[in-house]
């Protein structure tokens, strides 16, 4: 089929299917005969032009063989350029000289370097060039001569003698502006790397003068066609005469050529490209732009700065123009950017003159279409943050007439220009670029941009009630009230009210100020904003009609909540918070304020805490911790170490009276309003000294709780035994319940700066609250201890035993935030312990784990997680604080776990799994790192306890999907002999577990690795197995369907592991909740048919219990939901979990041998399975039978 010809390359109809080109032909190799290569290549095709060639090629080996020469590449081309080059081939056809040029191009690469002498290289460039010019020759052809040119220049030219190259460049430029396009594209190809390769100085003189000349010779005919406008923005070369699109090819190869020409001429190539740009587009724009980006990119800087402001003269105009196409004013404008980029560098001077310019057209592009405005955007922001340079400006006398001065001002002057004339909201780009130049000019905003903001305030006020766009407009007048401050803003922009008419203006400021001060005064806010509010409030009490009254009062109120604003790096906390602090025990009486004023404690104490705990000045240090809000700013370059030292002490000299003051207000607030005054209080406690807030704590204690006559209260700890027994003879103090509540909800709050003996005297009032028998009061009590135990580790080592006795004698909580906090004194403690202590020397740690593993088998879904978190938390914290020791305390805690493994009770062993998958889950490294952990749970499925075999199926695919495959095959042997035996059983969906598990081992491992390790008698399960998993429609749709089943691990669990493991198990728990329903209303049992190896309803009580202690559907009858009577399933023991009021609870733990298997590592566990294993041996055998 005849190729089709593109139309703007008319002369490519001279190729004909007769010529072979040989532009995408595969290379000879090296070495062999060229002629027999070619032979070998095209012996079987009957095409002419492949006849023609092989005919060429034989015929230069007979020439070759009849004078003994060499079949090598040299002598080819010797033979080649001969046969050319003599008389007679004068009289060659164009077929002839065409097989014969092609030829040349397949022998020329081939020759080695320096197989050719440059002179003979000369001559062969001559012949070549006179080759091609014969008339008749098709594009294949001719590109074949250009090729053999190129290579002739390239590889074995003398680049340093001018005169050996002149004539081969010049026809090289010649066919670089070809009209065939694989002609040119050759030719341009070889011209680039021929100019690359020039090193002589005279030599690169002389080509970049040719380069020259060719442009002076087509700049008429370029001045004509930058003056013919295109109406749209596609450039339709076909539309043009040869001669033009001449132009077009000039210009590329001049974008090819520019960065290996002298600085001189590329000046001068420059200067005439100027005088082809003009404002509106022509069909060589885009070339010209082209070209100029490879003169920014490419060039010295230094050599085109005479021509520069020209560039950036004729860019600017150009952009300004509204109907050219959006391409070329996006590369327009990215040009202006790199021209102005280049002259900053050199001369500022320049740069700030030509600013307004650029600013101006680039401004023009903000309004544009969306993807035009934010690129200009993006420029207009960078050329103003990284070169509007204000170090050598004067704030103090404007700088009147100074080169930085004028340009700002002209740069502002446009903005305001633009906002005048703009109809409506500015879009989002125009307001991002505001907010920069806000941000660059700083203080100095005030004095250049008093327009704009005046600009912004009048489309604020004219916007208000439509909030819809004005997220934008305020993050702008934002920026500017943080660098200009409030004071200069309210100046500008003063907040009034007519108190006559009841008319106010610019309130509309007011929530902005709110979100946008930082570093101001806070005497600026005592002596202006305090007054103003009072104002609003004075007026509305003169107002009959309530709604303009309410209106008065909202704005006072406004105005009043500004006081954490304030409060943001005030330049004048040292010398201005004592008055402050007086305003604000004077504002608590409104109880609107209160908010306010806890959230301007907690910012003004934490920001320089945070501060002097950094080492850092407050501009590395810009986070203001505020609750669970994190507000970013930053702060003042003065705002030092030093300042944050003195603001600190002003802070400490006024805290207890602040301190005095909250409280009262916290004792009469209600519930919802405790958490941030909690917060505040905790931030003044923390710099009040101890002695000083035990005695507030201590007297409010008084007030509440009513003691002897005297009113006198000793200051031993134990007398707050007597301030809890008298609550209920006052009877102007509180209910005795909310009293409590109160109390201790204070007190978890003063804990962070507390010395031993406040925090004593907390501890004794959370121990009385603990005896209380209706609970109320539990979960601040709760709170209080973990806060006491994550603070003051002083206190856990002291205390342990007695903290873990006091804990163990409670009754787990029913509500989960008590039983959080609970949790989380258990884990302070556990990690205190396996710190500090041996497992042999130190019981304690087995009955905070026997409670942990418990509580994993609740039958409450939130219950479960909160546990499964803080089991994460503990072996995570224990992680960090392991070393290379010998038994690491995260060791300690596996091996702990471990030896409930061996225990008599199924529901523990169960637990003991779970809480093992939990951990692998988090960190998969310690089957590794622990090598009898797998083995010892694989072991359990020669058990005959139902519950323990589906925690051990729920772990093996928590391991398997946990694992990588290379270690996968440590494990692979026992993992699939362990679960195959319990494929035959499909009640409890035990076979499909086990199926699950093969499909991820398959997956992962590979499905002959997994047969080699399976027994013979479960071969046709596997092959099964195997089937199923390949009939699926994709890899993908098994992969889903595997993560939908493996328990939420490789779904919901791996989205955060912060989040706990609360989903761990979920589905199939529901689904094993349904079948203990069904098994509880038929009461069966599990057939011997289908079960394996002896399987029985009773060993040691296992179903029994089992089915007792099923907490994941309905709690049992006579049980209250969450608080179920927790069974000792340890028979051995014979100790039981009491749940009866005020009665101390014996946990189930390991016997002291269990202990020292649990602490002396993996030896037991390893002979334990091997126990097992060998117990149930014969049984197995019997059942197979």
């Amino acid at each position: 089929m005849k190729k089709k010809q593109s139309p703007n390359s008319p002369l490519d109809n001279g190729e004909t299917p007769k010529e072979i080109d040989v532009e995408n032909e595969t290379p000879l190799r090296d070495g062999a005969d060229i002629c027999q290569q070619l032979m070998d290549r095209y012996s079987k095709s009957s095409a002419p032009q492949h006849r023609h060639l092989m005919a060429t090629a034989a015929a230069m080996r007979s020439i070759l063989s009849a004078e003994s020469l060499p079949l090598s590449p040299p002598a080819y081309f010797a033979a080649a350029i001969s046969a050319i080059d003599d008389d007679s081939a004068a009289n060659l056809d164009s077929t002839a000289i065409g097989a014969l040029l092609t030829f040349l191009s397949i022998v020329v690469p081939a020759v080695p370097e320096g197989g050719i002498a440059s002179s003979k290289a000369k001559e062969a460039v001559e012949v070549v060039v006179r080759m091609v010019g014969k008339e008749g020759l098709g594009v294949a052809s001719f590109r074949s001569g250009v090729k053999c040119l190129g290579v002739l220049l390239v590889e074995f030219s003398d680049s340093q003698d001018w005169r050996s190259v002149q004539f081969g460049l010049e026809s090289l430029l010649e066919f670089a502006i070809d009209k065939r396009p694989k002609v040119r594209r050759c030719a341009q190809e070889y011209l680039e790397k021929f100019f690359k390769s020039f090193q002589s100085s005279i030599v690169i003189k002389e080509a970049s003068k040719l380069v020259l000349s060719l442009l002076k010779k087509h700049m008429p005919l370029a001045l004509t066609l930058s003056t013919i406008k295109s109406a749209d923005d596609s450039k339709d070369e076909t539309m043009l005469k040869p001669e033009h699109l001449e132009v077009l090819h000039m210009l590329n190869v001049l974008k090819l050529t520019v960065p290996y020409l002298s600085a001189k001429i590329r000046l001068k190539i420059l200067s005439e490209l100027c005088k082809l740009t003009s404002s509106e587009f022509s069909f060589l724009t885009r070339n010209i732009h082209k070209t100029i980006e490879v003169f920014l990119g490419n060039s010295n800087v230094e050599a085109i700065i005479p021509e520069m402001e020209n560039i950036i003269v004729s860019l600017a105009s150009y952009v300004s123009g509204e109907k050219n196409p959006v391409d070329t004013l996006i590369s327009a404008a990215a040009l202006l950017k790199c021209a102005t980029y280049k002259l900053h560098g050199i001369q500022s001077n320049s740069w700030m003159k030509n600013v307004p310019s650029v600013c101006s057209s680039l401004t023009a592009l903000l309004s544009s279409e969306a993807s035009v405005a934010s690129h200009a955007s993006n420029i207009m922001k960078e050329l103003i943050s990284h070169h509007l340079d204000l170090k050598s400006f004067s704030f103090a006398n404007n700088d009147l007439g100074s080169e930085e001065g004028d340009a700002i001002r002209s740069i502002c002057s446009i903005f305001e220009s633009s906002l005048s004339s703009s109809d409506g909201l500015p879009n989002e780009h125009v307001l991002a670029v505001l907010t920069v130049l806000f941000q660059k000019l700083g203080e100095s905003s005030y004095i250049f941009m008093k327009g704009i903001l005046h600009k912004l305030a009048d489309l604020m006020t004219l916007a208000v009630g439509d909030t819809s766009n004005m997220s934008h407009l305020r993050s702008c007048l934002g920026s500017a009230v943080t660098v200009i401050g409030p004071e200069r803003i309210l100046t500008l922009l003063p907040i009034t009210l007519d108190v006559d008419g009841l008319i106010y203006s610019n309130m509309w400021l007011v929530p902005i100020l709110k979100e946008y001060i930082v570093g101001a005064s806070l005497s600026y806010y005592m002596e202006h904003i305090v007054p103003l509010a009072k104002s609003y409030q004075q007026a509305s009490c003169k107002v009959k009609k309530s709604v303009i009254r309410q209106d008065l009062q909202a704005n006072a109120h406004s105005l009043l909540g500004l006081l954490p604003a304030f409060c943001r790096y005030p330049i004048d906390t040292h010398k201005e918070f004592k008055a402050l602090a007086e305003l604000m025990i004077n504002f608590l009486k409104d109880s609107l304020m209160n908010e306010n004023i806890a959230l301007a404690i907690q910012i003004l104490i934490n920001q320089n805490k945070s501060i002097l705990r950094s080492g850092k000045d407050a501009d590395e240090s810009n986070n203001a911790i505020v609750g669970n809000s994190k507000l970013e700013f930053t702060s003042p370059a003065s705002y030092s170490k030093k300042t944050a030292t003195k603001n600190i002490k002003a802070l400490s000299s006024c805290a207890p009276e602040m301190l005095q003051a909250l409280t009262d207000v916290f004792v009469q607030s209600p519930p919802t309003k405790h958490l941030y005054l909690k917060d505040a209080i905790g931030c003044l406690a923390s710099i009040t000294d101890s002695s000083v807030t035990k005695r507030i704590f201590v007297s409010l204690v008084e007030k509440l709780q009513s003691i002897d006559g005297e009113g006198k209260f000793e200051k031993q700890a134990g007398n707050a035994n007597e301030l809890m027994e008298k609550e209920e003879s006052n009877p102007n103090t509180m209910g005795k319940e909310t009293s409590r509540c109160v109390i201790m909800e204070l007190a978890s709050s003063l804990i962070s700066g507390a010395e031993e003996d406040l925090i004593d005297f907390i501890y004794v009032l959370i121990k009385q609250t603990f005896q209380e028998t209706n609970e109320i009061g539990h979960h601040e009590a709760y709170y209080a201890l973990s806060r006491i135990l994550e603070e003051h580790a002083w206190f856990c080592s002291s205390r342990l035993e007695e903290l873990i006795d006091l804990l163990l004698g409670l009754k787990s909580p029913a509500d989960i935030a008590s039983l959080r906090s609970r949790l989380d004194c258990f884990k302070m403690l556990m990690v205190h312990t396996l710190k500090m202590s041996s497992l042999e020397e130190n019981t304690k740690p087995f009955l905070i784990l026997n409670e942990i593993i418990v509580t994993l088998k609740d039958g409450k879904e939130e219950t479960r997680k909160a546990t499964y978190d803080i089991l994460l938390k503990m072996s995570s914290t224990l992680r960090k604080s392991s070393d290379l020791n010998s038994d690491p305390p995260y060791h300690k805690l596996i091996n702990m776990i471990m030896g409930y493994l061996s225990g008599s009770s199924p529901h523990i062993k169960s637990g003991a799994v779970a809480a093992l998958s939990v951990l692998v889950h988090d960190d998969p490294e310690i089957c590794i790192t622990v090598p009898d952990l797998v083995s010892s749970i694989l072991s359990l499925l020669q058990t005959k306890a139902v519950e323990v075999i589906k925690a051990v199926l729920g772990f093996v695919k928590v391991l398997v999907s946990s694992l990588q495959a290379k270690e996968l095959q440590n494990f692979l042997s026992d993992i699939i002999n362990g679960v195959l035996q319990w494929s035959s059983i499909s009640r409890n969906h035990f076979r499909s577990k086990v199926t699950i598990i093969l499909e991820i081992l398959t997956r992962k491992c590979g499905i002959a690795a997994v047969q080699s390790v399976a027994p013979e008698k479960h071969r046709n399960f596997l092959t099964t197995v195997i089937e199923n998993r390949r009939g699926k429609t994709t890899s993908e749709e098994a992969d889903d369907n595997d993560a939908d089943k493996v328990d939420s691990l490789t779904e919901g669990s791996r989205k955060s592991k912060d989040k706990g493991f609360g989903t761990f198990k979920q589905k199939n728990e529901k689904i094993e909740h349904r079948k203990r329903k069904r098994d509880k209303r038929d009461g069966r049992k599990l057939s011997d048919s289908s079960e394996p190896a002896g399987i029985s309803d009773s060993h040691d009580g296992g179903m029994k219990t089992t089915k007792r202690a099923k907490h994941f559907g309905k709690p049992m009858k006579g049980q209250s939901d969450g608080n179920a009577k927790k069974k000792n399933f340890n028979k051995g023991l014979g100790t039981a979990i009491g749940t009866g009021r005020g009665q101390k609870r014996k946990l189930d733990q390991p016997t002291m041998s269990q202990k020292r298997k649990a602490a002396a590592g993996s030896k037991q566990h390893s002979f334990k399975a091997r126990t097992q294993t060998k117990k149930f041996k014969g049984v197995n055998k019997r059942s197979n039978k």
